[in-house]
């Protein structure tokens, strides 16, 4: 009765972090969760995306063709909210919910201790990791839930081959989730079959095939209508500025070889050994100190100021966890411990790094094993034990309430330009007076501006196919000039606005400096 009180607390905790002030903080959308949105909108209204693409399988937005799972869920909650950023965010903030659901079934699974599951799903709850990004509109968390929900129904379906139908399905639909679940998931399946080898080929053959078929029909559609040019743009735009600095400091390191006649020069220095080598450095960092408990990546966009992506609680229990599972006897160990090796697998040839979207799979294992220690702690009698469990439970209350109160009261406040704020609102105060002016232009320091006005001023997407662009629609024109002419209006970054110009609005961060400038020519 106590475990199932618990069990529903949790789940009503785990709902507020995830939908209480859902549209309002952050305090607006970046520029990725717009084009999400309009898009949705576009397909809602029209069946096409805003390039006039027929129900497409890539959202293209910004020549980035996100994978297209997102944008359609985006779809229903446009419909039923409107375009605004609570539904804009609303599939990231269910999923991730769901997401702590399913971390219940998928520890119960593996080890069959209900305690130890109500705490990684406890862990999982309070995560600033998990918490952040439930919170955004990004395809990372969606494509999460549906790595998460693949794995345990399949799990399940070594039992019941009905979980089977339910895993295939989930798989098929994490390839149109997120890139990293593209490499991500296939790699924790063959670590599955591999571990329960004996279980799966104990399985009846139809049920198998019925797997395999109904995985490779919902994948199929991807595989022969999504141009290789478009996963291959992807893959370049992410790692592009990575091989060319590793292809430079080579061709560096081998002249150098050279003036010192060194002969292994250009094996040990070769562009390839390079690029390995930084691989292997940007696929270690996302274990580092720094990252997992300290400051966590570069870009607040991903963290709360002075954490890091977990708690610094739950260092103690990861190296407990670590030594306790290392020593069990079960197969359970061997999958947590690879589904953790694999995680960072897809961030690594990518730039900047550690990144904590490409890597989110690794909240999982991590949950995993300092719940394993958890249940370890609850479970044995040892010295200091009395004293040892107060401590850590205090010291996770108090790391639990400091990130909310940082999460809430100064996050918004301090880190609103990481969010493109000012944006909406420059859009919408330009949308109310356009019609004194001939033309709107909207300065390149505002990156990706068009579509934060098409979002904000709910423009419609037949005449956006029709007759716009993202250098212009309507009145709007985007990376713009600064006009000569007082009858056209100027937008820009508060930095890059020029002098002399007469301003009429100015729109302010939330700690008081200027974000915004909206004005014309004297």
């Amino acid at each position: 009765m106590l475990k199932n009180k618990l069990f529903l607390i949790i789940i009503c905790l785990a709902l507020v972090l995830r939908f209480y002030k859902l549209g309002q903080i952050p305090l607006s959308l970046d520029w990725d969760e717009a084009s999400n949105a309009y898009n949705a909108y576009s397909i809602l209204k029209t069946a096409r995306d805003e390039y006039g693409t027929f129900l497409p399988l890539t959202n293209r937005s910004f020549d980035d063709y996100k994978p297209p799972l997102y944008m359609y869920l985006n779809v229903p909650t446009v419909a039923i909210f409107g375009l605004t950023p609570f539904a804009a965010r609303f599939p990231s903030a269910f999923f991730g919910f769901l997401t702590v659901l399913a971390i219940y079934f998928l520890v119960k699974k593996l080890f069959n201790q209900k305690i130890m599951a109500l705490t990684a799903m406890s862990l999982l709850t309070i995560s600033p990791w998990h918490i952040q990004f439930s919170r955004v509109g990004f395809e990372a968390n969606v494509g999460l839930f549906t790595a998460v929900a693949a794995v345990t129904a399949f799990l399940y379906g070594l039992k019941n081959w009905k979980f089977l139908i339910l895993s295939s399905i989930f798989l098929g639909l994490s390839m149109y989730s997120y890139h990293t679940e593209r490499m991500v998931a296939p790699l924790l399946f063959l670590s599955a079959f591999i571990i329960w080898r004996k279980e799966v080929f104990s399985l009846s053959k139809k049920y198998l095939s019925l797997f395999v078929v109904i995985s490779v029909l919902i994948i199929l559609p991807l595989v022969i209508f999504t141009p290789q040019k478009v996963i291959l743009q992807r893959f370049e735009t992410t790692t592009a500025n990575s091989t060319l600095d590793d292809i430079n400091k080579s061709i560096k390191f081998i002249r150098q070889d050279q003036d010192a006649h060194f002969p292994l020069g250009n094996i040990i220095d070769n562009r390839r050994v390079i690029i390995a080598k930084t691989y292997l450095t940007n696929y270690l960092s996302h274990f580092s100190f720094n990252f997992l408990f300290i400051k966590g990546d570069d870009n607040f966009r991903h963290h709360v100021e002075g954490f890091g992506m977990l708690y610094l609680f739950e260092l103690p229990l990861l190296i407990l966890g670590v030594i306790r599972l290392v020593r069990e006897k079960n197969k359970a160990k061997y999958f947590v411990f690879a589904w953790l090796l694999i995680s960072p697998i897809a961030a690594a040839p990518a730039s900047p790094s550690p990144h904590a979207v490409r890597s989110l799979p690794e909240v999982i294992p991590l949950g995993i094993i300092a719940s394993y220690a958890v249940y370890y702690l609850l479970s044995t009698k040892f010295r200091f034990r009395h004293f040892i469990i107060p401590t850590l439970t205090l010291w996770a209350v108090l790391s639990f309430l400091i990130y909310t109160e940082n999460y809430w009261r100064h996050y918004p406040y301090d880190f609103a330009s990481f969010w493109q704020f000012g944006y909406s609102q420059a859009a919408a105060d330009s949308e109310k007076i356009k019609d004194k002016y001939r033309k709107i232009n909207v300065d390149r320091s505002l990156e990706q501006a068009y579509v934060f006005w098409l979002f904000n001023t709910k423009y419609d997407p037949r005449q956006y196919q029709g007759n716009g662009s993202r250098s212009h629609f309507d009145k709007y024109y985007f990376d713009a000039k600064p006009p000569k002419d007082s009858a056209e209006l100027f937008i820009a970054d508060d930095k890059n606005f020029p002098q002399g110009f007469e301003i009429i609005k100015t729109i302010k961060n939330p700690d008081g400096t200027p974000a915004v400038q909206i004005g014309h020519p004297k």
